[in-house]
């Protein structure tokens, strides 16, 4: 129930059916409310039953918000009803001829494969916009030096390398050491058995460098860092920052996107190295304390074990799990639209898609690198 000045409105569901039931004074001071609850209630397809019966008095305003909700319903697919309408109500009603615009076929709910072509069709128009996003960046980031056109402020890659990468030093290396903690602790039960307690050295270092040190960073960074991205393009775009930038001729990916590609450029790797020493150092506490492995052997056994390969591929992965999150961060912000409750939803999708495309890059990458 929601209630506005001198108007209110109920919202019911019964067998799948919306009931909208407004009642009270819907005037000028209480309708713009009540149209933004219609707006928020309206569903998309099937028939809504509005039931006016409990208004007491209608105005002019009153009856553009229900001929802007009439109007809405057909853009959603769904069939506007009148149930019920007072007395008071049916004379303004009929003044404005309200009726006859209510008349009218009825609209057609659409199929199983129109609503499969609408949302391919969607996922298209998302594809491209996606391509033409990564385009830009990586042009502007290999042109942008070159072109006399104005770009970020001075300053903005030390910005947002703190912002990126020192602030989230320690988390990164606090998580990372508990994984190394967790890895050791499950190794430790098996090796014991078979007096193989120094292998588990190997299995820290490895599986730290290969793939826990750039995954765990990646999906750190994502809710951390990747989630803020998509907050702050979001705001810019509700609040039209992003159109002022462009009416002043500066490029909203140059002047937004580019400073945060260079600092993730820049501090995922080291990041990346971060978690992996953090990782192993966390290892080897267990080792020590848990199976009485001493820390040099430990170490030498860790550095053994590790090739040149295990660190560099872990390095370049990390690279781009960081480029993925950064784009899909900049994609779900700038395709905002809508109010200010769009931004969580973007924030929210961005994390979620960020986590999502990093770990199916992570098993095209180990696919790839050990088979």
């Amino acid at each position: 129930m929601e209630q506005s000045g001198q108007a209110r409105v109920e919202r019911s569901v019964v067998d799948g059916q919306t009931r909208l039931q407004v009642s009270g004074r819907l005037t000028r001071d209480s309708a713009p409310v009540v149209l933004d609850w219609f707006r928020a209630w309206l569903p998309k397809g099937g028939r809504v039953r509005l039931d006016l019966g409990g208004v007491q008095w209608l105005d002019s305003s009153g009856v553009a918000v229900l001929v802007e909700s009439l109007e809405l319903a057909k853009r959603r697919g769904c069939r506007l009803e009148l149930v019920k309408v007072s007395e008071a109500a049916r004379r303004t009603l009929e003044i404005f001829r309200f009726h006859e615009r209510l008349a009218g076929p009825p609209v057609a709910e659409p199929g199983e494969l129109e609503r499969m072509g609408d949302w391919l069709l969607g996922q298209a128009i998302g594809a491209r916009r996606l391509l033409i996003l990564m385009a830009d960046t990586f042009y502007w980031a290999l042109a942008g030096p070159f072109v006399s056109s104005r770009g970020a402020p001075r300053g903005e890659l030390t910005r947002q390398a703190i912002l990126l990468g020192s602030n989230a030093f320690g988390i990164v290396a606090l998580l990372a050491t508990l994984i190394g903690l967790t890895l050791a602790l499950l190794s430790a039960h098996q090796l014991r058995q078979f007096g193989a307690n120094i292998y588990a050295a190997n299995l820290v270092a490895v599986a730290m460098t290969r793939e826990m040190g750039p995954l765990m960073t990646a999906i750190i960074v994502a809710g951390r860092s990747g989630s803020a991205i998509a907050a702050e393009l979001a705001t810019m775009e509700v609040t039209e920052e992003i159109d002022a930038l462009r009416a002043m001729g500066f490029s909203p990916i140059r002047f937004l996107v580019v400073p945060k590609l260079y600092a993730v450029t820049i501090t995922q790797p080291l990041l990346t190295g971060v978690a992996d020493t953090a990782g192993i150092f966390g290892g080897m506490v267990v080792t020590t304390v848990a199976l009485g492995v001493p820390p040099e052997a430990f170490l030498t056994q860790a550095g053994n074990a590790l090739a040149l390969s295990d660190v560099t591929t872990g390095l370049f992965k990390s690279l781009i799990f960081g480029w993925i999150i950064l784009v899909v961060a900049a994609q779900s912000g700038l395709g905002t639209r809508g109010g200010a409750s769009e931004v969580g939803t973007s924030t929210t999708r961005s994390v979620v898609w960020s986590i999502f495309a990093v770990i199916i890059a992570d098993c095209v990458f180990s696919l790839i690198f050990y088979l």
